[in-house]
Parts: C-alpha cells; structure tokens; sequence
C-alpha cells in the first residue's frame, strides 16, 4: 500500500498541534514541579516546627524538675 501524500499545509497544522500540545504539556509540568516546591516547603516548615515544639518542651521538663 503506496504512502499517503500529505501537503506542505497539512504537515504545518499538524506541527502546529503537536508544538500547542507539547506547550500545554510543558505548563502542566511546570505546575506539578511549583506544586512539589510547596509541598516541600511546608513538610520542612512543619518539621522545623515539630523541632521547636520538642525543644521548648524539653525545657520544660528540665525547669520543672530543678
């Protein structure tokens, strides 16, 4: 079965669809990568918080015990 002939217009809309969605990929992926930038930022602030909370408490409980 001989190849179908495609013409020059026809082979730039199809680049132009592919170039629309590989640009739409590339903004989705951009938003996933901020979104795993925050969700980073507060685990670590949590953490950081959860650091603090067990040394104040821990300062406590030494105070309380001289």
């Amino acid at each position: 079965m001989p190849a179908e002939r495609r013409s020059d217009e026809q082979i730039r809309s199809e680049i132009a669809t592919e170039r629309e969605a590989l640009a739409d990929s590339l903004d989705d992926l951009r938003a996933s990568i901020a979104e795993k930038k925050k969700l980073a930022a507060v685990s670590a602030a949590a953490i950081g918080a959860g650091v603090a909370a067990a040394a104040v408490v821990s300062i406590v409980r030494r105070r309380g015990r001289g």
